[in-house]
Formats: C-alpha cells, structure tokens, sequence
C-alpha cells in the first residue's frame, strides 16, 4: 500500500460510509490517552457496519467468512476520553479473493489516524480462499475513488 493511500484518507468525505464510535475509559492507558490496540476496535465497528450496509445488496452467504489478512495503522494525533469518533471507510483495492478497505478517524480538530485492513474471502467448509462474490466485488469497485 502506498503512502499516497493513506493520506488521502486524511480528509473527511461525504460520500464514504460512516459510523460514530464512543471512546471508552477502558480505551485509555497509563499515558492518559487512548492506547493503540483500542483503535482496531474502532476500525472494526466500522467494518462490520460498512460490510451489514452491504449485505442486502450483495448477499452475504453463510459460508463464507472475511478473516483480516493485514491491518496497517498510521497515528496522527492522539484521542482522548471522553470523544466520538467518527470512522469513514471506503474500499481502496479489490482483486479476485481479497479487497481492501481504508479508513480515515475524525474527532475534535480532525483526523486522529488513517487505517487499511485486506479481507480475504474464505469458504467455511473448505478453509481456503475463493473468489468474491460477484455483487460483493462490483458493488466495492463501485465504490472505489475515481
């Protein structure tokens, strides 16, 4: 993935799907601040919704699973507690058995981290990668930045 992927998820936009996320107490470490890990939850409570807003359009059989095959995180500031965060996700790659989504975290004065997980599509019953489902891929390329 390239630096250029990244950064442009620095910038809010209107058109990505959205979620708002409460940082917990919990979220917080011995520095006063929201440790590392507890931004992997962040991402992922936006994943599964951004995935769930797709579901009724592409199917969702029940033998296939998403397992994360890379996570990459870039920290640009701090979050606090207590703040929303606002978590935008867009798809940035979609290839035959994987696709990967970006996503751009927003509270206060701006982005606070700029994220990219790849999917793998996997059969349940076999254990191995199979392609995307047809309306899965088209309607993630759809989406894809011009």
């Amino acid at each position: 993935m390239h630096d250029a992927d990244l950064d442009a998820l620095r910038d809010s936009r209107a058109d990505r799907y959205r979620t708002t996320v409460a940082v917990r107490y919990a979220d917080l470490d011995t520095n006063g601040h929201v440790n590392h890990a507890a931004y992997l939850a962040y991402l992922e409570e936006a994943r599964l919704g951004f995935r769930a807003s797709m579901a009724d359009l592409t199917g969702d059989p029940d033998d296939l699973s998403w397992p994360i095959a890379e996570v990459t995180v870039r920290y640009v500031r701090s979050l606090m507690y207590p703040q929303d965060v606002t978590v935008e996700v867009a798809p940035l790659r979609v290839g035959r058995t994987s696709f990967t989504l970006g996503y751009g975290l927003f509270a206060g004065a701006g982005c606070a981290a700029v994220a990219l997980t790849r999917s793998v599509c996997v059969s349940r019953g076999r254990g191995g990668p199979v392609p995307l489902p047809a309306g899965l891929a088209d309607r993630l390329r759809a989406l894809l930045p011009a």
